[in-house]
This record gives structure tokens, sequence and C-alpha cells, in this order.
């Protein structure tokens, strides 16, 4: 009986990358003429392996101009041409007919499904998700271990329209940064938003106030996109809708004056979102 041998001639491992940026990067490293192929690793990264010893060496010289400018059009514009190499990722498309995809394990979906999960158990024991979930003022956090809350709240909410709204937001804003920036970002923004935001309403509240959501976060990220989808540099198909920034400082104004709702929890996720979009700008050499 015949055997047959599966020969892989892509032998020589140039770098290493995270899965997103291996993806774009050798998917442009194709359309430069340097044939290669993105391989898992063991520690879920992933390897750009090439034919020889030179082809290597031109990846590394390439990998220095992609770090230096890692959203710019010149790397991206490949991939979306293409399409991405290969995805393994489980995914519901379409799910109960709404318009969007999503990711199971992604960060944007895991942060719905808690806040879906919270609200759900709020109806049969909303007592339980405001003591151990939501934050007062009469928290004194004189046990460390009662610091979680300082983040919890962003998944507790006191209604329909609530969760809705913040969902819905969440969904549009959040999901285009982990697409294009990757899992790392979204998760950092989500907790340094979160914690900041909620730590901010935490000093200003009376005695008798409840509070919780993620509209701190979702203030957040909206500014985080609104700075960084002005860059000429950034991938195609990142962008934010015109004015949604000026609408939400216009919100949170109206809010001081009109409303009792957590509005120094959504100007310091405002703030906060804005801080990191200037870093992001400065330390990836993006231009606007």
């Amino acid at each position: 009986m015949a055997e047959f041998e599966i020969i892989d001639e892509f032998t020589v491992e140039a770098c290493v990358l995270k899965k997103d940026n291996a993806l774009i990067f050798s998917d442009y490293l194709n359309s430069i003429g340097i044939q290669n192929r993105a391989k898992e690793k063991f520690s879920g990264n992933y390897g750009i392996f090439v034919l020889t010893e030179d082809d290597a060496l031109r990846v590394k010289r390439e990998l220095v101009k992609y770090y230096d400018s890692p959203y710019s059009k010149v790397f991206t514009k490949s991939s979306w041409e293409k399409g991405k190499t290969f995805s393994d990722s489980k995914q519901i498309k379409d799910l109960w007919y709404l318009p969007f995809s999503f990711e199971i394990t992604s960060i944007t979906s895991v942060v719905e499904i808690i806040c879906v999960f919270v609200y759900i158990l709020s109806i049969f024991n909303e007592e339980w998700c405001i003591e151990y979930l939501a934050l007062s003022r009469e928290e004194h956090f004189f046990n460390i271990l009662n610091y979680y809350k300082l983040l919890t709240p962003i998944f507790v909410h006191f209604g329909f329209m609530h969760i809705a709204f913040n969902l819905v937001m969440f969904e549009a804003m959040a999901r285009p940064i982990e697409r294009f920036f990757g899992k790392s970002k979204l998760f950092s923004l989500v907790v340094s938003i979160g914690l900041l935001s909620n730590v901010l309403q935490y000093c200003f509240i009376d005695g008798n106030t409840v509070f919780g959501g993620l509209s701190g976060v979702v203030y957040g990220v909206i500014a985080y996109c609104a700075l960084v989808s002005k860059s000429e540099n950034v991938p195609d198909g990142f962008f934010i809708p015109k004015g949604l920034l000026a609408v939400s400082i216009i919100f949170i104004g109206l809010g001081f004056i009109f409303s009792g709702i957590a509005n120094l929890c959504h100007l310091g996720g405002l703030v906060v979102g804005l801080v990191w979009g200037l870093v992001d700008l400065k330390k990836l050499n993006i231009k606007i």
C-alpha cells in the first residue's frame, strides 16, 4: 500500500507574534513576495515560518517597520483585501437574527454575557446583587477582599432599558477595538475605565445611593474610538459615527443639570478613554 507524506516547506521560523498581529503581518509578507505561513505554537502565539534563512532576514527587516506603525494601512490593506489567513475561533453568526456576529470567547461577548447573567439574577434576587456586586458609600473596604467591588458595578443594571442601551453601545464600540487592536487592549480599557470611573463616583456619592452599570465603560470606549479613528493610519473599517463624542459630552453635561444618574462615573470613563487614546496615538506614532 502506498504511503504519502505531507511535506511542509515552511520550516524556518522568522518571528513570533500574537495571533491577530501574525495574521495581518503574514498577509502583508505574502503581498510583497515573501512566501510564509502563520503557525500556532504551544504558547498560543503564532510563528511566521518561511522557506529560507534569507527570507527570515527579510521578514525581520519588515518586522521593524511593522512594530514602528502596526496599524498603518500599508500592513492592514493586504489583510483586508485578502481576508484573514485563517480563523479557528468559534463564532455565532446572526444569532436570533441580530445584525452582528460575535466570537463566543471574545472579551466583548464575555462582558455582555456577565451583564445579562447578573441582570437575570437581579430579577430573582436584587438584594444579593446590590449587596455583593453594586457599590455604595456604605462600603468602607475594611477587608481587602472587598476591593473587587470597585469593578463589579459595571455588570449590575437596574432596568431593561438600562442594560439594553449599555449593551448596544458597548457592542458597537468595543467589538471593533477588540477586532482591530486585540483582546489585551480591550481588556485593559474595560478594567482601567471601570475601576477609575467607579472610584470617582464612589468618592462623591451620599450614604443612601447605590450605583452600577456599564455606562462609564461605554463612554470611555466611545472617547477612545473617537480619538484613534481620526488617524490616517488606523485599519480600514475602524470608524466611529461623526459627532458621537460631542453628543456624549452633551449628554453628560445635561446629566449634571437634570439627572441624578452616575454622572461622575460617566465623566470619569470619558476622561480615561481620552487619555488612553492620546497615549496610544503617541506610542504608536499615529499621525492625526
